[in-house]
C-alpha cells in the first residue's frame, strides 16, 4: 500500500536533492572603446523576429523593467540595439530587458505592422540577444536559483536542442549545418511571444493593473509557458506548413498555455509572500511544538498516492522523523515503514569510502539554522536555514504541489494559526557520492532482471557496475565490468564512428535519450547521442560536442569526474550541478557523481503543526475521480428545446443556490464566479479571442437550469449573450454540466436564438 515518501534520505534533507551553483561567462558584444572613465558600449540584438523600435535596457535592479535612470536605447530596423556608457560591472551583473511600445515596435516576421498588444522580454547579464527563449533562461536564473549555465540546460532539455537557447536563431537560420533546428526555434519563440501577449491582456482584464509588478507578471507567464513547452512543441510540428503563431497560441491545441483567470490573483499574491518573508527560527520550531511537516505526492505502480512528513525533536534535542501515507482502503493516515529499504549512499571522507542507509542522518540545532550530517559524518554536513509567513484566509491549495492540489478542497483556507517555511540548503564543501543497492544477492539486482555470469551483468550486491566498451566495432566483446578507469579510456578518439561498437567510453541514460562520453586520453571526452529507429531495430551516432574529464586525488582515492555539459546531465537525471563521477571500489568501478559546496533555495513550502492539521482537514481522496462530460452529437444549430432534450438525457438535476453562490466555475476560455445576490463576473475570452471582464446576472429557473445573461459591446455594436447550464454531476473540484450559449444582436430574439449544446466538464473554485 504505502512505500517510503523520500527513499533517498530522511525527511529534512531530501525535501530538496540540494546542489550547488556554477558560475558561467556571457555572451555579450562590447566594444573596445572607452569614454576614459572606464565606461563601454554593449551591442546586441532583439527579436520574436527582429524587433525594430523597442525599449531596451540595463535592468540594473532587476525588476525586469526600464526604470528612469536606467541605461536605455530603442532598437533599430534589424533589431539591433547599442547601450552607451555602461560599465563592465553593470554588464555582469544586470538582465538585459525589451519592452515593447504598443503602436511603435515593429516585429521584422511582420514588417510595416506595428505591434498592437504588450510584452516583455528578458535576457540574462551578459548576454546581447534578447527573444522569448533568453526570457525563459533568465526566468530559471531568477526563480529557481540557477546559474546561467545551468538555466540555458534546463530550456535547452524542455526544448530538446542541443543548441544555446541565448543564441539568434533568426541569423542562425540560414546556418548550412543548424538551419533547420534554429528556423524550429524561431517557432517555438513565435508561439511563445504569441502566448505571452494574450496572458498578460487576460491578467489585465482579471487584476488592477497597477497592483502588478513587471517582474511578476513576467515570470507567472513564463512559468505557464515552460510547463506547456512540450505542447507548444507538438503543435508546431503538427502545424506543419500551415504554422500560423497567433492561431496556434489562441487554439484549443493550446490551452494549457492560458493563465488561469481564477487562479492569477493568487498565484500574484503567492509571489509576493515569498518577497514577504521573514527569518524562521527552525531550530526552535523542532523543539517547540509540532515540528516542521512536508506533503508529497508520489506514483507507485500506476496509482497516485500522497504522503506526509514530521520533523521534530524532543527535549534532549533527538530528532525524530516520521512519515505517513494516506491509505485509501482505511481512509485514514498511516505511519509509514521503511524496513524495506536496503539502499545505501556512498560517500567519500577521511580517507575511505563509507556507505550508510540512506536514512542514516544526524540532525541537530545550529542557531536558529538545523545541521544535517549524512551518515554521521562531519563531511557530509548541510545546513537548512529558513523564512516564514502567515498563511491566514489563504487556500490552501495554493501552497502545496501540483498533485496534492487534486485532492484538496479548493475551498479550504488556512486560520490564523497557519504558517508556512522555504528553506534554503547549504552544502559546506564538495560532495563525491557513489550508490550502492545493497540487495541480499546478485540476482536481486535491477529488480530480479539479472543473468548472473553473463556479461552487461553487476557482479555483486551494490548493483552498480560500469561496463567496458572496446570500441572495436564488434559488439560481442563489449559487456565486462570494468574493474578499472583505465579500461575505460581511450587511446585515441574514434574516425568516423557510426555505432555504439564504434567507441570506447560509458554511456549515459535518460528517460527517453542515450548518451555516449568517449573519454579519450589526455582528457577530452567527444560526446555522442544514440539516435533509434521507432522500432528500434537500427541505431546511429549524433555528434553531440566535446567537453573534458579529470582524473584526481581525493582523500587518497583515486576519481574521475566528468565536466558534463548540464543539459545533457540533466537529461541524463543527473542531479542540478551535479558532475558524473567514477571510482573503483571492492574490485569494480562504480558510478556516482560529484556535488560541488554551496547553496540553493526550494521553492516548496513546509508547514507549522496547525498548517498541517488544517491541510488533513481539507484532504478528500474521491476528488482524484474526475467527473465525465455527458456524450452529446455535435450540433451548433440547436435550439434551447434540443439543450432541454439533452438535459434530460444527460440525467441533469436541478441546481441549488448553495451550488452557484461564492463559487467560481472555469473552463478553457474562461472563468464565471458568482455573488450571493444573482450577479457575477465572467473573466476570460470571448469572440475572437480577447480576453474581457464582464458582469452578469445568474437566476436558476423552475427546471432547476442556471441561466446567465450578459452583454458586450465592441465597436459600437451590443451583443446579448446567455449561458443556459444543466446539472449533471458535482463535487468539490468539478462539475459536469449540459451546456449552451446563445448570442445575439437583437436582445428580443435571445430566446429563440441557436447555439451549440456542449457537455462538459468545469473545475469548481
Amino acid at each position: 500500500m504505502f512505500r517510503q515518501l523520500i527513499p533517498t534520505g530522511a525527511a529534512l534533507a531530501a525535501i530538496l536533492i540540494t546542489s550547488g551553483c556554477s558560475s558561467s561567462s556571457g555572451n555579450s558584444d562590447e566594444s573596445d572603446n572607452s569614454d576614459g572613465s572606464g565606461n563601454v558600449s554593449l551591442e546586441g540584438k532583439a527579436a520574436d523576429g527582429y524587433l525594430a523600435g523597442a525599449r531596451v535596457c540595463l535592468d540594473l535592479n532587476n525588476n525586469a523593467s526600464c526604470d528612469d535612470g536606467e541605461p536605455t536605447t530603442t532598437t533599430s530596423a534589424g533589431g539591433g540595439y547599442t547601450l552607451e556608457g555602461v560599465t563592465q560591472e553593470q554588464i555582469a551583473n544586470s538582465p538585459i530587458v525589451v519592452e515593447i511600445i504598443v503602436g511603435e515596435t515593429i516585429d521584422e516576421d511582420n514588417p510595416g505592422e506595428t505591434i498592437d498588444k504588450t510584452y516583455t522580454l528578458t535576457a540574462p547579464a551578459g548576454s546581447a540577444f534578447v527573444s522569448p527563449l533568453t526570457t525563459m533562461v533568465q526566468n530559471e536564473i531568477k526563480e529557481n536559483g540557477l546559474s546561467p549555465d545551468e538555466a540555458k540546460a534546463s530550456i535547452q532539455a524542455r526544448l530538446g536542442t542541443e543548441l544555446d537557447p541565448t543564441e539568434d536563431y533568426v541569423a542562425g537560420s540560414d546556418d548550412g549545418t543548424s538551419g533547420e533546428e534554429f528556423q524550429r526555434l524561431h517557432k517555438v519563440a513565435q508561439v511563445t511571444r504569441a502566448v505571452m501577449q494574450k496572458n498578460i491582456e487576460l491578467v489585465n482584464t482579471v487584476v488592477d493593473e497597477t497592483g502588478v509588478s513587471q517582474e511578476d507578471l513576467t515570470a507567472l507567464i513564463v512559468e505557464q509557458v515552460l510547463e506547456a513547452l512540450d505542447d507548444i512543441q507538438q503543435a508546431i510540428e503538427t502545424a506543419g506548413d500551415g504554422f500560423d503563431a497567433d492561431g496556434l497560441a489562441g487554439s484549443d491545441d493550446l490551452q494549457s498555455t492560458r493563465l488561469d483567470p481564477s487562479k492569477v490573483e493568487e498565484q500574484l499574491e503567492e509571489r509576493r509572500d515569498r518577497r514577504a518573508a521573514t527569518a524562521a527560527n527552525l531550530a526552535g520550531l523542532l523543539t517547540d511544538g509540532d515540528g516542521l511537516n512536508f506533503f508529497e505526492a508520489f506514483e507507485e505502480e500506476g496509482a497516485l498516492m500522497f504522503g506526509y512528513g514530521n520533523v521534530q525533536a524532543d527535549g534532549e534535542g533527538v530528532i525524530s522523523i516520521t512519515q505517513y501515507g494516506y491509505d485509501t482502503q482505511g481512509d485514514s493516515w498511516a505511519a509509514m515503514s521503511d524496513e524495506g529499504n536496503q539502499q545505501q549512499d556512498c560517500l567519500l571522507g577521511n580517507g575511505e569510502w563509507r556507505c550508510f542507509a540512506q536514512d542514516n542522518e544526524s540532525v541537530s540545532t545550529d542557531g536558529n539554522n538545523v545541521r544535517i550530517l549524512r551518515g554521521g559524518l562531519s563531511f557530509a554536513e548541510e545546513i537548512i536555514s529558513g523564512e516564514q509567513i502567515n498563511l491566514e484566509n489563504k487556500r490552501i491549495g495554493a501552497y502545496l504541489e501540483h498533485e496534492y492540489q487534486a485532492v484538496i478542497d479548493p475551498a479550504a483556507t488556512f486560520d490564523d494559526t497557519a504558517l508556512g517555511y522555504l528553506l534554503t540548503f547549504t552544502r559546506s564543501q564538495d560532495t563525491y557520492e557513489l550508490y550502492k543497492d545493497n540487495v541480499e544477492s546478485v540476482g536481486d539486482c535491477w529488480d530480479g532482471e539479472v543473468i548472473e555470469g553473463n556479461t552487461w551483468s553487476p557482479t555483486d550486491t551494490w548493483c552498480n557496475n560500469v561496463f567496458v566498451h572496446t570500441g572495436d566495432g564488434n559488439h560481442e566483446t563489449d559487456g565486462d565490468a570494468a574493474t578499472s578507469l583505465s579500461q575505460l579510456i581511450s587511446s585515441a578518439a574514434a574516425s568516423n564512428p557510426q555505432y555504439r561498437a564504434d567507441l570506447g567510453g560509458i554511456d549515459l541514460y535518460g528517460d527517453d535519450n542515450q548518451h555516449v562520453v568517449e573519454l579519450v586520453s589526455g582528457g577530452t571526452a567527444n560526446l555522442y547521442r544514440i539516435e533509434r529507429s521507432s522500432m528500434g531495430e537500427s541505431e546511429s551516432l549524433i555528434a553531440a560536442g566535446s567537453t573534458s574529464w579529470r582524473l584526481s586525488t581525493v582523500e587518497t582515492k583515486e576519481v574521475l569526474v566528468i565536466d558534463l555539459p548540464a543539459d545533457i546531465a540533466l537529461r541524463s537525471d543527473y542531479d542540478r550541478g551535479a558532475k558524473p563521477l567514477l571510482a573503483v571500489v571492492d574490485g569494480y568501478v562504480r558510478a556516482g557523481e560529484m556535488m560541488p559546496a554551496g547553496g540553493r533555495s526550494d521553492k516548496q513550502w513546509v508547514f507549522n503543526g496547525n498548517a498541517r492539521e488544517q491541510i488533513k482537514a481539507a484532504f478528500d481522496y474521491t476528488l482524484l475521480d474526475e467527473l465525465t462530460a455527458c456524450d452529446i452529437a455535435d450540433n451548433e444549430d440547436s435550439s434551447f428545446a434540443d439543450f432541454d432534450t439533452a438535459a434530460t438525457d444527460c440525467s441533469a438535476v436541478s441546481f441549488t443556490s448553495g451550488d452557484v453562490a461564492g463559487k467560481s466555475f472555469f473552463f478553457g476560455d474562461g472563468a464565471f464566479s458568482f455573488t450571493q445576490d444573482g450577479n457575477g463576473l465572467y473573466q476570460g475570452e470571448i469572440n475572437d479571442g480577447d480576453f474581457v471582464s464582464l458582469g452578469f446576472t445568474w437566476t436558476i429557473n423552475d427546471d432547476g437550469y442556471l441561466i446567465l445573461n450578459t452583454q458586450h459591446t465592441d465597436d459600437g455594436v451590443t451583443q446579448y449573450l446567455r449561458m443556459n447550464l444543466a446539472k449533471v454531476e458535482l463535487n468539490a473540484r468539478q462539475i459536469s454540466v449540459v451546456s449552451f450559449g446563445q448570442d445575439t444582436e437583437d436582445s428580443s430574439a435571445l430566446d429563440s436564438a441557436t447555439g451549440e449544446v456542449n457537455g462538459e466538464v468545469w473545475d469548481v473554485r
